[in-house]
C-alpha cells in the first residue's frame, strides 16, 4: 500500500498533523499508517504490568484508535478501515527516532507527516517532540512534513520551494510531484542571495547566486529573490509576508552543501515557522 506514515504522541500538535495526513490522504489516494512508539508500559495504570505484555500493547493499541477516531471524527463503534481514507494503526515499542526512521524506509512510504514545528509538548513518549521531528527530518528516506503547534485547517494554495542550486531545485520540484498534482497550487520558488564572506564559500561551492533556467518544469513557477541576510530569518519573514502554506526545502545527505546551508536552516525553521515545512531528501551529487 502507498502510503503517509503519522507518527502520534498523542498531543495537540500531532492533532493537527493527523488532520493535516488526512487532507493529503484524501487528495492523493494514500493510505495512512498511524504509529505510536512506546516504552513498553503501554500507559497502563497497573502496578503489576510488565514491560512487553499483552496488557500494555493492547492499552496503546486502544489509545491509538480513540485517539484517531476523536481527532478525525469518525464513529465509535465503526472500524478504522471503514473511513474513505485506508487507515491502519500500530504501536511500537523503541525509539521514536529509529521507529520512525525504519517505516520511512517501509515499500510504499511515500511521506512522513509529524508535529514538529514551533513545538516541544512534553509526553509520554519522549520529553521534547520537536527534538524528534527534527531528527527525523534528517534521516528519514522519504519527505517529511512537520506541522507546527496549534496548525488549524489545513490548506494547501501556496506553495514555495527554497533552493540553492538549479539540480536542487529540480530534485526538490520532482519529489514534491505527487501532492502538486493532486492538490494544483500556486507554485513558487525562493531564493537567498548571499553576501559577503558567505558570498564567497557559497561561490566556491556551487558557482555563485543562480537565477534558475526553468525549462525542466511542467508547471507556471514565480521566482522570488530575497535579499541577503541569515537564510532561515528571511524565509520565516518571507512565508509570513507572502501567505505561503508550505515552504519546501530539499537535504542532500552530507558534504560541503548541507554544512554551510542546509542544516544552518532546517533546524531554525523547524523551530519557529508558523507553517507547515516539508523536508525532501535529495542526492549529494
Amino acid at each position: 500500500m502507498q502510503k503517509i506514515i503519522v507518527p502520534t504522541d498523542f498531543s495537540a500538535t500531532a492533532s493537527a498533523a493527523l488532520r493535516y495526513a488526512h487532507f493529503l490522504a484524501r487528495a492523493t489516494g494514500l493510505g495512512l499508517d498511524i504509529i505510536h512508539v512506546h516504552d513498553g508500559y503501554g500507559h497502563t495504570e497497573g502496578v503489576n504490568v510488565r514491560k512487553g505484555d499483552l496488557e500494555a500493547h493492547m492499552t496503546a493499541q486502544r489509545k491509538i484508535d480513540e485517539f484517531v477516531r476523536f481527532t478525525l471524527k469518525l464513529p465509535a463503534d465503526a472500524p478504522l478501515s471503514a473511513s474513505e481514507v485506508i487507515i491502519s494503526s500500530r504501536e511500537v515499542t523503541g525509539t521514536p527516532v529509529e521507529v520512525i526512521v525504519a517505516a520511512s524506509r517501509e515499500e510504499g512510504s511515500r511521506l512522513v507527516v509529524m508535529g514538529g514545528v514551533g513545538t516541544g509538548v512534553v509526553s509520554p513518549v519522549t520529553p521534547l517532540f520537536g527534538s524528534v521531528a527534527r531528527s527525523v527530518v534528517e534521516q528519514a528516506a522519504c519527505p517529511v512534513l512537520a506541522v507546527p503547534a496549534g496548525y488549524d485547517v489545513p490548506a494547501l494554495h501556496q506553495v514555495s520551494i527554497a533552493y540553492e542550486t538549479v539540480d536542487g531545485l529540480r530534485e526538490t520540484s520532482a519529489g514534491f510531484d505527487f501532492l502538486r498534482t493532486a492538490l494544483m497550487p500556486t507554485m513558487r520558488m525562493v531564493h537567498v542571495r548571499k553576501a559577503g564572506a558567505e558570498a564567497e564559500a557559497y561561490h566556491l561551492a556551487v558557482g555563485g547566486d543562480q537565477q534558475p533556467e526553468t525549462e525542466f518544469l511542467d508547471y507556471p513557477a514565480e521566482l522570488d529573490l530575497l535579499e541577503p541576510g541569515a537564510t532561515a530569518h528571511q524565509l520565516l519573514e518571507y512565508t509570513e509576508q507572502e501567505n505561503i502554506d508550505l515552504l519546501i526545502l530539499g537535504r542532500r545527505q552530507r558534504g560541503m552543501f548541507k554544512r554551510l546551508f542546509v542544516s544552518s536552516a532546517i533546524t531554525p525553521l523547524l523551530n519557529y515557522s508558523a507553517g507547515p515545512v516539508l523536508v525532501i531528501p535529495i542526492s549529494d551529487s
